[in-house]
């Protein structure tokens, strides 16, 4: 599931749990995303994956990269924050291929850094 947390100007927090599925970026990731880009042109967000988080559905793997390659161009600053190893390798290697602003991960216990990262600088 995904779910916003925290929206500021052109700034999202936007907390993944479960197993994401193609809904998710459908219904809530996309439509939000969508709109701050109409207001603000590019955005920074950072990306949470709680405890709970396991992965993403074959879908959701594909939304995923459809919404990246979509937004390239949009996404200032992106903020990981708590991915696993293997699942920050394998966020990190396409989405520096495919993104045209700068990707950054954390661990759970640096949420607070990651933050204070993405808030750093203008747009």
């Amino acid at each position: 599931m995904i779910e916003v947390t925290e929206r500021t100007g052109n700034t999202v927090g936007i907390r993944a749990s479960g197993k994401l599925s193609p809904a998710d970026y459908r219904d809530v990731l996309a439509p939000r995303i969508q709109s701050m880009v109409e207001k603000f042109s590019t955005v920074k967000a950072l990306f949470l994956m709680d405890e709970t988080f396991v992965g993403w559905s074959p879908g959701a793997a594909w939304a995923n990269t459809t919404f990246v390659v979509k937004h390239r161009r949009h996404l200032a600053k992106v903020a990981m924050v708590g991915a696993p190893k293997w699942e920050e390798w394998c966020v990190k290697v396409p989405a520096s291929m495919l993104m045209k602003g700068e990707l950054r991960t954390f661990r759970l216990d640096q949420l607070a850094d990651a933050w204070q990262w993405l808030r750093a600088g203008t747009q």
